[in-house]
């Protein structure tokens, strides 16, 4: 068996608190990462593999050469479940990570990997990332058999980067096969009913989406907005609206219909995640993982795709979807119930899940699908796990609830992230954190200003030693006999 290191925030059955989960960034300011990222460690996670979070630290700061060596020395393999990490918008992190892998000794695998662009799915939009998406595919495959992307725009993006065809495996996103070949979702219902129970889920930054949200809210009075993002998360434990967003309708802000009414959560974990959505009739909304997490529960769910990402793992999972890039005209949650055809996505389960497991085994990875394979110990240890419940608005928690949240900010919160009490231990912690909340960041700060302060005090000294130096009797004598040297000379 292997001991692999998995590109993942966590484990899946660590408990995080959500502060905790916000300040050190453990989600990677999205919760739908932990769908795909923990349905490889799943997947892989078979007795005698050893699997380890990376904590995804190597993108986010440079590897020291001190730890690339640990991770070839203790490691059998690198295996990156992926995102839309081929957009101008990551590069640096995409650098940082290809840094690390270009060092590396071991197999490296990429699972899930996507690019992104606007609905119009240009590889022109793509120009920006193509140097550095290139350093990152071939320092891979000098490492790997194959890059597993999420579908064809992806496929097509890397063969004009040069790469050969079976190079480049199209495998969607593993996050959808977690629940095997036979999975399949049903609508139990032919339209929704009034006092359906639905769950929402946005994109702010989508032109429309306030006066959509608005608009829902008002419909339905069962509806609940699941937010995603770190900011959806700052806001409901704190109050703090999100930043950078001006549409002033849309659910950021404490005045929203959807926070001042408690139909706002926010779940840490996906388990929690899967347990709420299991209890909706309808899920819909432009969040790709928002919907999958609906299909993972059995909830019948409508993507509203607004970018190539989210059409191209659409059309690969034959996902019910509506590409609607701006919301300009009202949509009607039972319009789009009725349009939910799940057909697709049910027979096609089985012959895209052969496909991902046919990767998972060209590269020699051991999954618990084979024959005699045994996932025990994961089952014991998610059994034993106990999960933050789902985190509401402030104005509506529980008196319990606020004093906890003050008692986290009360102990040290972002300014001594390094020695809260409550912080989240790295497994595999490469290198020290040193951003901006941490306590060794701020001493560093401390120690660079203190050698900049004696370095320019030191050199204001040389200066004023050397001009008296210039101006004494001794150096006068020497330069009077030094003239005379000369005059003899000459």
């Amino acid at each position: 068996m292997s001991k692999l290191l998995i590109r993942a925030g966590k484990d899946p059955f660590t408990s995080v608190l959500p502060e905790t989960t916000l300040t050190q960034d453990v989600f990677n300011s999205n919760t739908g990462n932990f769908l795909f990222q923990h349905s490889v460690w799943e997947a892989l996670a078979v007795d005698g593999n050893e699997l380890v979070a990376n904590s995804t630290l190597s993108e986010r700061r440079a590897t020291p050469a001190a730890d690339i060596a640990a991770i070839n020395e203790q490691f059998d393999r690198f295996v990156i479940p992926f995102a839309n990490a081929f957009r101008p918008d990551f590069l640096r992190q995409l650098e940082r990570l290809t840094e690390v892998i270009e060092q590396l000794t071991i197999p490296v695998s990429v699972i899930g990997v996507g690019a992104q662009a606007p609905a119009s799915m240009s590889l022109d939009d793509l120009a920006p990332a193509r140097k550095v998406t290139k350093r990152f595919a071939k320092a891979v495959l000098e490492r790997s058999p194959s890059i597993g992307v999420r579908g064809e725009f992806t496929r097509k993006f890397l063969l004009d980067l040069g790469f050969d065809d079976d190079q480049v495996d199209i495998i969607g996103c593993p996050s959808l096969f977690r629940r095997g070949p036979k999975f399949h979702v049903d609508k139990q219902a032919e339209t929704l009913p009034a006092d359906a129970r639905m769950a929402l889920n946005l994109t702010p930054e989508v032109p429309g989406i306030g006066q959509f949200s608005l608009e829902q809210a008002a419909a339905h009075p069962n509806l609940t907005y699941i937010g995603q993002d770190g900011h959806d998360l700052r806001l409901m434990l704190w109050g703090t609206p999100h930043p950078h967003v001006s549409d002033l309708n849309a659910p950021v802000h404490m005045s929203h219909p959807l926070y001042r009414e408690n139909r706002m959560r926010m779940f840490v974990d996906q388990w929690t995640w899967f347990s709420f959505l299991a209890t909706q009739d309808f899920a819909y909304g432009t969040r790709f993982h928002g919907n999958v997490a609906a299909l993972m529960a059995g909830t019948p769910a409508m993507l509203l795709a607004h970018d190539s990402r989210t059409v191209e793992l659409a059309e690969y999972h034959q996902m019910p979807h509506v590409v609607m890039s701006k919301f300009d005209a009202p949509v009607s949650a039972e319009a789009l119930y009725e349009k939910t055809d799940l057909s697709g996505f049910n027979s096609g389960m089985a012959e895209g899940f052969d496909r991902y497991v046919a990767f998972l085994e060209r590269h020699d990875l051991t999954h618990k699908w084979q024959d005699g394979a045994s996932t025990d110990r994961f089952d014991e240890q998610l059994e034993a796990a106990t999960f933050p419940p789902a985190v509401k608005p402030v104005t509506d928690s529980s008196l319990d609830e606020v004093v906890a949240r003050m008692n986290w900010i009360r102990h040290g919160m972002v300014l001594d992230m390094t020695r809260h009490p409550e912080r989240y231990e790295y497994p595999f912690e490469h290198p020290r954190y040193s951003g901006s909340g941490s306590r060794f960041a701020r001493l560093q700060r401390q120690y660079e200003a203190k050698d900049a302060k004696q370095a320019d005090q030191i050199a204001d000294l040389t200066r004023r030693v050397r001009q008296l130096e210039r101006g004494s009797l001794v150096h006068l004598v020497k330069r009077a006999f030094a003239k005379i040297g000369n005059l003899f000379k000459g």
